[in-house]
C-alpha cells in the first residue's frame, strides 16, 4: 500500500513500512511539514496514498466533507499511539500495526478506518 503518515506519528514509522513491502513516506519527507491537513489531504489524494494519523478531529472532517461533496478521496486510518509501544519501539510497532491491517484490508474503501 501506499501511506502517507502525518507529522504527529514517527517518521520511522514509513521506513518500517517500507522494510515490509509497503510505500511510504512521512509528511516531512514529501515537503509538507507545517503544512495545513488541508494540503496533506490533498497531497494524499494527488499520490494516491492512504492518510495515517492521529488526529481524528481534522482528517475525519476533510474526508466526511470531500465524500459528501463528491470528491476524490482517500482511506484515513487512525491510530491511537498511546495504544502501543513508546519510545523508539513506537516506529516499528505502528508499522507491524499498519501491515496487518492493510494485510485485512487489501482494497481499503475511502473514508474513516479505525484498526
Amino acid at each position: 500500500m501506499r501511506w502517507l503518515i502525518d507529522e504527529m506519528l514517527p517518521p520511522a514509522t514509513a521506513a518500517e513500512l517500507n522494510a515490509l513491502g509497503h510505500d511510504a513516506i512521512g509528511v516531512a519527507e514529501a515537503g509538507l511539514a507545517g503544512r495545513d491537513d488541508a494540503t496533506v489531504y490533498e497531497t494524499a489524494v494527488e499520490q494516491q496514498r492512504l492518510v495515517v494519523t492521529e488526529n481524528v478531529a481534522d482528517f475525519a472532517t476533510i474526508t466526511k466533507d470531500r465524500l459528501a461533496a463528491g470528491e476524490t478521496s482517500v482511506p484515513v486510518v487512525f491510530v491511537r499511539k498511546h495504544q502501543h509501544s513508546r519510545g523508539s519501539a513506537l516506529a516499528p510497532a505502528l508499522a507491524r500495526h499498519l501491515h496487518r491491517w492493510a494485510t485485512e484490508n487489501p482494497k481499503p474503501y475511502p473514508g474513516a478506518h479505525w484498526p
